[in-house]
């Protein structure tokens, strides 16, 4: 493949960033700035969308997935059902690293992810251009501590004082902190953040009493709430709605195989649905694909009686959210505040709207579909 003098730069810059094992990518501060390109691509606001938005169907797709993960669940689903075969969608899945993923798709060789906001978010504050078409999961973290803590986490005021581990590639915890820092607390006085490697050094942190809080991603409060260890909070109930892994991917594949896409999105809807109403057959499918525990696999994908489940599966894309967590991640220091680019023309709903169209024209009373149009102007531009 032949690069242009512009997409060589941008890969250059963005190559050279430090990716986190869950995808952080941190922009040098001594790099001159860059101008964004008048060139730069606005799908959604040139005459020309609509010739390559009407274009693309039946293109092969490269979608990358990561180990086992059944946080993917409608996707798992449409692949397992025939979904995808039923939307003539041809798609390949390949196990990549997330590192791995993004800088491939910033050079168009591969067409899809369903890993982490913060990994496309950084790459576009650098120049790339990836899209983030639709979601994988919204929210999804949640914050441990030992029994003894008895403090009620409702509002900014109320984490004064704490110490708090987590794992740099957590999206709850990059929320947590904006909404801290936005509603008058100074990070590193007022509240302190600290970053651990594993749960293991977490736990201890918690029962040695070298921190208040452990955030963690949704299920761990199931799997380590043992021994003293309660979920204490839930980051969403205190920032409201942000996102977390959503469905990215390449410039080239936006405005190439963009039917093809939209046939992606219909099987993953239709997964979605199926994984709503068909509980005991999905919790069966996803033990024999991660080879999890059936209860662990209930309470991570739909929670118990005594277990809240706080991921949101739905493809919706989300875009409004996804732009105010671009802006969080430059409050807070993660991507560069000063970048030139903005995330307004890379959080895209066309295609997730347009899959949603076709399948309320076929099952005009699906009360899954009829939910997510309602929903849709609510959480789209």
């Amino acid at each position: 493949m032949t690069l242009s003098r512009r997409t060589f730069v941008k890969v250059a810059g963005v190559s050279a960033a430090t990716l986190a094992m869950g995808g952080l990518v941190a922009c040098s501060g001594g790099e001159d700035k860059k101008e964004a390109p008048a060139d730069a691509p606005r799908p959604d606001a040139g005459p020309q969308e609509e010739a390559f938005m009407s274009q693309g169907k039946g293109e092969h797709l490269t979608c990358a997935v990561t180990g086992k993960l059944i946080k993917i669940a409608p996707a798992i689903i449409a692949q397992q059902k025939g979904f995808f075969a039923e939307e003539e969608c041809d798609v390949e899945f390949q196990t990549i690293a997330l590192a791995d993923a993004m800088a491939a798709m910033s050079v168009n060789r591969l067409d899809i992810d369903l890993f982490g906001v913060v990994p496309a978010c950084s790459y576009v504050s650098q120049g790339a251009e990836i899209y983030v078409f639709g979601g994988t999961i919204l929210n999804g973290s949640e914050m441990l501590s030992t029994e003894a803590f008895d403090r009620e986490l409702k509002t900014a005021d109320d984490f004064r004082g704490l110490r708090i581990n987590c794992s740099r590639e957590e999206t709850g915890q990059m929320a947590l902190k904006n909404y801290l820092q936005e509603n008058g607390l100074t990070l590193g006085e007022d509240v302190f953040f600290e970053y651990v490697d594993n749960n293991t050094t977490a736990m201890e942190g918690l029962r040695s009493d070298q921190c208040d809080l452990f955030i963690t991603n949704n299920a761990m409060g199931y799997s380590l709430g043992v021994d003293g260890i309660k979920v204490a909070g839930i980051v969403r109930d205190v920032t409201g709605d942000y996102p977390c892994c959503r469905q990215n991917c390449s410039a080239e594949a936006y405005t190439s195989k963009y039917l093809s896409l939209v046939d992606f999105e219909v099987a993953i809807l239709r997964g979605y649905d199926f994984y709503l109403n068909n509980k005991d057959e999905v919790i069966q499918m996803l033990c024999d694909y991660s080879s999890q525990e059936p209860d662990y696999v209930e309470a991570a994908m739909y929670g118990t009686d005594t277990y809240r489940n706080v991921m949101n599966l739905s493809p919706d894309p989300h875009t409004k959210d996804v732009k105010a967590f671009y802006k969080a991640l430059q409050n807070i220091n993660e991507i560069e505040p000063d970048s030139p680019y903005d995330m307004e023309p890379y959080a895209v709903s066309g295609i997730y709207r347009k899959a949603l169209d076709i399948l309320l024209d076929r099952e005009p009373d699906n009360e899954t579909y009829k939910q997510l149009d309602a929903d849709f102007s609510k959480y789209n531009d």
